[in-house]
């Protein structure tokens, strides 16, 4: 695909990188030189320095041409109208960040379509929605979104109450649980391992459950404690920024004892009146033990840390574990803890709001797009869908009879709106998508079996 990316920025760079890795042709567009320079000279991507709602400068990135523009400034109302603008052109993907809920109004009749823009975003929403599916389970470490509603990949940490501790993988009988799901990856110690039926699970491995969604929820119930599931516990959330009060108030609303601090007097007061009843807010330094003992984070069963600043988010976190807080979450931004936060012992929950982001696009625009995961990044490996085409030598063939790459796992196929957990009597159709954990070598040996159209080539 030809594609536009306008903003060079933090999300902006890395979005065009992984694109750039996805052999997409890629052009990125910001007024700022000195963003586009940080891009470094490794990356083979086109780089244009104007301002990206002149008409002249996007006709010079090729608008014209283009399959997809993405608009990821800082600045929302640019990147409205560069969609906008791409759409007069005959541009049909084009994807918008957005930072205010109320830039779009459905209940006034304002949809974005009527800017022309086909998909939008929120970096603070997709945040949010990333921490809240694992507040209720302390074994939970992510759930994956795909394409597909109905789909959901977790992962799932085991731990010395689990009923597959020091289990076999095909020694497992627990009904048909397992039978509508796969464990398409386990992750032990520092090895990243393909499982098969001889695997034995050991404790803090990580599990990549994938399935239905309701499927994946089941397994998930069974294989942990009920001492790791959380019911309408006590969450201590750092910051009460756009992301923390967000969290804040879907967390109260579902029942949650939540207890918000705010280092910023000023912010904290001009947040006060907008909180849920029966939300604790707080005046202080969230790296501040006495303040942390205050706001009961030793009995809090998940502290979240939800601020601006980085460090000072893997810092309270690193302190609410040592004080005795259940389960540590915290978010940073910086592409550059991407791959570090998830190797830290003392936090359990690593997320990138600027990767959330990324992949949220990378979902919109589907079509065989490696996903990134923080954790599978630091052994070289990544989601990746591939699409059935009338060319694949895979069509109408039963799995257990395919040539596959050695330790391959096909994780789910989306056919239409089912979502199927393959088995070796699986026959792949024309149209399946096929989810699959690959690496870098891998990747590149599943290529010939999932040719694209000749028309799309």
């Amino acid at each position: 695909m030809k594609i536009i990316v306008i903003g060079a920025g933090e999300l902006g760079r890395l979005l065009a990188k992984t694109l750039c890795e996805q052999n997409h042709d890629v052009v990125i567009l910001d007024s700022d030189y000195e963003e586009l320079d940080r891009l470094g000279e490794k990356v083979d991507i086109q780089r244009i320095c104007g301002e990206c709602t002149s008409i002249e400068v996007l006709k010079k990135a090729g608008i014209e041409g283009v399959d997809a523009l993405i608009a990821v400034s800082g600045d929302e109302a640019a990147n409205i109208l560069s969609c906008q603008i791409a759409s007069r052109f005959g541009v049909k993907q084009t994807i918008c960040r957005l930072f205010r809920s109320d830039s779009i109004s459905e209940a006034d009749g304002i949809s974005h379509e009527d800017f022309g823009i086909w998909r939008t975003f929120s970096t603070p929403e997709s945040s949010v929605r990333k921490i809240y599916e694992v507040l209720n389970n302390n074994a939970v470490l992510e759930k994956i979104r795909f394409g597909h509603p109905d789909a959901c990949m977790a992962i799932v940490r085991i731990s010395s109450s689990s009923q597959l501790l020091g289990m076999r993988l095909r020694d497992i009988a627990c009904g048909s649980i397992f039978e509508n799901v796969r464990i398409a990856a386990v992750l032990h110690g520092d090895q990243f391992l393909i499982p098969h039926g001889n695997t034995i699970l050991g404790k803090d491995d990580k599990i990549y459950v994938a399935g239905r969604r309701d499927y994946v929820e089941a397994c998930i119930d069974w294989v942990t404690s009920d001492s790791e599931q959380i019911k309408h516990g006590r969450v201590v959330i750092a910051g009460a920024g756009v992301t923390g009060m967000m969290l804040a108030q879907k967390a109260a609303s579902a029942g949650y004892d939540v207890r918000l601090i705010e280092p910023n007097r000023r912010l904290a007061e001009s947040v006060l009146d907008d909180l849920e009843s029966g939300v604790i807010l707080m005046h202080g330094d969230p790296t501040d033990e006495e303040l942390l003992e205050e706001a009961g984070v030793g009995g809090a069963d998940v502290f979240v840390s939800a601020a601006d600043d980085d460090e000072n988010n893997i810092l309270s976190c690193i302190i609410s574990k040592r004080m005795g807080a259940g389960k540590v979450v915290a978010l940073t931004h910086k592409p550059e803890y991407i791959r570090i936060v998830p190797t830290m012992d003392l936090i359990d929950c690593g997320f990138s709001a600027t990767l959330t982001a990324v992949n949220t696009v990378l979902r919109y625009l589907g079509g065989g797009a490696l996903r990134l995961d923080a954790n599978l990044m630091n052994f070289g490996a990544r989601l990746a869908e591939f699409k059935i085409t009338s060319r694949s030598p895979l069509a109408g063939i039963p799995l257990k009879d395919c040539v596959l790459p050695p330790c391959t796992v096909l994780a789910l196929i989306f056919r239409g709106e089912e979502v199927i957990t393959p088995t070796g009597t699986t026959c792949l159709q024309q149209g399946d998508t096929v989810v699959t954990i690959v690496t870098r070598d891998t990747a590149k040996r599943l290529e010939p079996l999932f040719p694209k159209e000749k028309n799309n080539a």
